[in-house]
């Protein structure tokens, strides 16, 4: 996987990186909680980039309630 990062921002712990997958021609979002050590990387529409990279937690996989 080919990654080149488009945007990069940290604020109280948190990082949050939208990358771009050119071998895939796919959007990745990437966030991470410092604090309580959260993490989660998805894919998201392509369209949906700035809107992924602003609220990160509206794009974040779904867990098992198991």
């Amino acid at each position: 996987m080919a990654l080149l990062e488009l945007a990069e921002r940290t604020s109280s712990g948190l990082l949050v990186r939208l990358l771009w997958d050119d071998l895939r021609n796919q959007i990745v979002l990437r966030y991470v909680d410092a604090r309580t050590g959260d993490s989660f990387a998805t894919d998201v529409p392509n369209g949906s980039a700035l809107a992924a990279f602003e609220h990160p937690n509206l794009y974040r996989p779904l867990r098992d309630a198991a």
